[in-house]
């Protein structure tokens, strides 16, 4: 790319052929975006939280399992088993063209169970990052015409989890661990005119990364008047050096890149060893609530992206920020005949910078959610809730040659609790 001079306006973006993935989706996604770094991030919170505009630190929910924040493990009463699927719709656009995408995929799966009266502990499997693009750019190269180049590729990562959190009196600590893992394919092909006789060249890169991480989490829970309760929390994910693994192919070829007629290797590294730094994430939330009628609350997310590197190379990352804001309102959770009474509605705002930053410009992120709970009652021991979320926001901007993404996201969970341990009154 170092021989063009200037990039023609015309910039295409293909929807990728649905294919399955690490997380068993079936999706038909391009996201450009999620080109750098290790990709997009992921959203962790459970759907009941997502509800509310995402808010999670401080909230001291007793049936669900809270991973955000590892301190919230200790304030379980029954146990939880969470499962739950997002589909996502997005309409990408720049100054002239826009195309839709979308995908389908599992979002989350966890257990959290009270081990006494103080001690909780949850595990289970989150995505953190993921990248899906293909897309195509038609350059001019000063005295030669035209190449065309394509980029595509995807992946991302995920983390296996064990948590446990200890409570004395209005105050819980909590500590999770796992492994975080993954691998992310990114490929470029570079096409000339036919009638230039200049064989074409194509880079193929693999990154396969593994490493144990470490989230710390407090959270104090403090009753006041009648039935009301506030609660603060926080939580901080550790900075990764993250062991990798890279393998990277250069090859020429005539013909398209899928059936040459002709193709010569030109060089390979296979398994080049480095560090992936991720950057720590500080995560800190306000919750105010009345017993079981109405919560409402505040949280504030920050990491330093800026710091990112990969094999000791920056990328187009930056610190990013992320504010939110939301409630939920049980009617009446006791009422008889009455279900609309006992469903959880909920709503929210975010707004923020994301991780990436191009042609000196941020990417500002902003958007709202809506959300509802659904009690079921299965035995006297067991119950569960369906909790459904509706998130439709935007990231980007189309100024300065960039991309705007407006996204509608939809998730779907679903959370059954039951009591295991049931100490006997008679022998």
């Amino acid at each position: 790319m170092q021989y063009w001079n200037t990039i023609t306006n015309k910039v295409l973006f293909v929807a990728l052929i649905g294919s399955f993935t690490t997380y068993n989706s079936f999706a038909q996604e391009n996201s450009p975006y999620s080109r750098y770094g290790l990709g997009n991030i992921k959203s962790t919170e459970n759907v009941a939280n997502r509800g509310m505009g995402g808010i999670s630190i401080a909230d001291t929910n007793a049936q669900v399992s809270n991973p955000t924040n590892p301190a919230t493990f200790a304030f379980l009463k029954l146990t939880s088993y969470q499962l739950a699927v997002e589909g996502t719709g997005v309409t990408i656009r720049n100054s002239s063209e826009s195309n839709q995408t979308g995908s389908l995929v599992l979002s989350y799966i966890n257990i959290g169970l009270p081990v006494t009266k103080h001690i909780g502990v949850s595990f289970g499997l989150m995505p953190q990052t993921r990248s899906r693009f293909e897309m195509q750019e038609i350059a001019t190269i000063s005295g030669i015409s035209q190449v065309t180049y394509n980029y595509y590729g995807g992946g991302g990562t995920q983390k296996v989890y064990l948590g446990a959190a200890y409570k004395f009196s209005d105050y819980s600590f909590g500590l999770s661990t796992g492994y975080l893992f993954g691998n992310v394919v990114n490929s470029t092909d570079a096409n000339f005119t036919d009638s230039l006789k200049i064989i074409s060249s194509s880079v193929n890169s693999r990154v396969n990364v593994g490493d144990v991480f470490l989230q710390l989490g407090a959270l104090m829970n403090k009753p006041l008047k009648e039935k009301y309760h506030i609660a603060l929390g926080a939580s901080y994910t550790l900075s990764q050096r993250v062991g990798a693994k890279k393998d990277t192919y250069w090859k020429s070829y005539r013909g398209s890149v899928a059936s040459p007629t002709y193709e010569y290797s030109v060089d390979s590294i296979i398994e080049q060893k480095g560090k992936i730094i991720i950057p720590g994430k500080l995560s800190v939330g306000a919750m105010f609530s009345n017993s079981n009628y109405w919560k409402a609350g505040i949280d504030f997310v920050t990491s330093n992206w800026s710091n990112y590197r990969s094999f000791g190379e920056q990328d187009s990352t930056t610190n990013s920020w992320m504010l939110k804001v939301g409630g939920a309102i049980t009617p009446d959770a006791d009422a008889v005949g009455k279900t609309w009474k006992r469903i959880t509605y909920r709503a929210g705002l975010y707004t923020g910078k994301d991780i990436f930053r191009f042609n000196s410009t941020n990417l500002p992120v902003m958007g709202g959610t809506i959300g509802f709970g659904y009690p079921i009652r299965r035995t006297m021991l067991s119950i569960g809730q369906i909790n459904a979320s509706l998130d439709i926001g935007k990231r980007g901007t189309t100024k300065n040659g960039l991309l705007s993404e407006g996204y509608t996201r939809f998730s779907l969970g679903f959370t059954f609790n039951d009591k295991w341990f049931i100490p006997r009154k008679y022998d």
